[in-house]
């Protein structure tokens, strides 16, 4: 791992010469009233004092909704045509440790048993620039989900602000490639470390208690009265999913007209009543109770068995966004307290 120092007037130049050379470059920028991962035609227009964005930067590999298949009907015959996927060499800046941590886990979704085409072709694209957090916020709980607030994972560099300067962590050959595109800028930084810069951030943190998992009690806890406790307040909205930076859940539906239409990919979430609703009308999930057990279950106990990782990075957005005040954090501690009294 490389280490470099870079100063905050350096940092802009950095930025400005890899706009300059044709890449495009994605940052948190303030777009009607709120703060999106969009592209910037200047350093400028980063919303450099941002805490967390409104949406997670997912929507750059894994679009709300996106065309997957062209289809007309030609001399009475079928026509399928594949819609041009978006090759574009992307630079993501400043993504929180958090937002960074979610792309390993939708890589392990969308590039695992079968790769969709779509979702890697645009991740491997992808250069994505982290910035460690200085100031958590009240909803953060990054470290009780096995993660930190200077976190490497998923970045390819990560900046970490020490003093009037940053400390550049380079982890991959993605971001060696990036540095060595204007190395000038950047110095030794051998006497540099962000041991202090993470204790500090750990300490402002109020949720540090680690979260547990499910993977080997979820079964005695399946038919638990906790479930129908906790999710009678839930709305059903689906703001926790469309929100979350590692939810994936979509459905496809077909937009046509008579002689010719497309297919689309449209986020979904399992929080929705027609979310499981089969054709014949019968539901498995009939309730809020067995949709909510299917959230906090899938983040904590099916994702951990399927691939060996929590599915949540404890960003805390769907705590603040959630318009009845539903806390996933305070929810998987109820959890904890129901285990104990069926002694799981």
């Amino acid at each position: 791992m490389l280490r470099k120092r870079l100063t905050r007037e350096n940092l802009n130049k950095w930025i400005d010469g890899l706009i300059a050379s044709g890449l495009r470059v994605v940052a948190p920028v303030r777009e009607g009233g709120l703060t999106l991962f969009r592209p910037i035609t200047s350093s400028t227009e980063i919303a450099a004092d941002y805490t967390k964005t409104d949406l997670p930067f997912k929507e750059w590999l894994f679009p709300p909704t996106e065309v997957i298949l062209h289809y007309r009907i030609v001399d009475g015959e079928p026509v399928l045509e594949d819609p041009e996927v978006d090759a574009t060499k992307t630079v993501a800046l400043f993504l929180r440790p958090c937002d960074a941590a979610a792309i390993p886990i939708l890589d392990s979704v969308f590039g695992g048993d079968y790769e969709d085409e779509f979702y890697m072709t645009r991740r491997r694209n992808l250069t994505v620039v982290g910035l460690s957090c200085t100031e958590p916020q009240p909803e953060c709980f990054c470290t009780a989900v096995g993660l930190s607030p200077t976190s490497e994972a998923g970045s390819d560099i990560l900046l970490t602000p020490i003093g009037d300067e940053f400390l550049v962590e380079v982890l991959t050959e993605k971001g060696e490639q990036l540095v060595n595109q204007q190395p000038d800028l950047f110095a030794d930084a051998s006497d540099l470390t962000k041991e202090q810069v993470t204790e500090q951030a750990i300490a402002k943190m109020v949720r540090k208690e680690s979260l547990p998992t499910f993977a080997e009690t979820y079964a005695d806890l399946f038919e638990h009265p906790v479930w129908e406790e906790i999710a009678r307040k839930c709305l059903g909205c689906g703001v926790c999913a469309y929100s979350c930076p590692t939810c994936h859940c979509y459905d496809i539906v077909d937009e046509a007209t008579l002689f010719e239409g497309v297919r689309c990919r449209n986020w979904d979430c399992c929080g929705f009543a027609l979310f499981t609703l089969h054709a014949s009308g019968h539901n498995p999930r009939p309730t809020q109770a067995h949709r909510y057990r299917q959230r906090v279950l899938h983040k904590f106990a099916y994702f951990l068995q399927t691939y060996g990782q929590n599915m949540c990075v404890g960003c805390g957005r769907c705590v603040i966004k959630c318009p009845v005040g539903m806390d996933i954090y305070e929810v998987v501690q109820k959890i904890v307290q129901a285990c104990e009294r069926v002694g799981v």
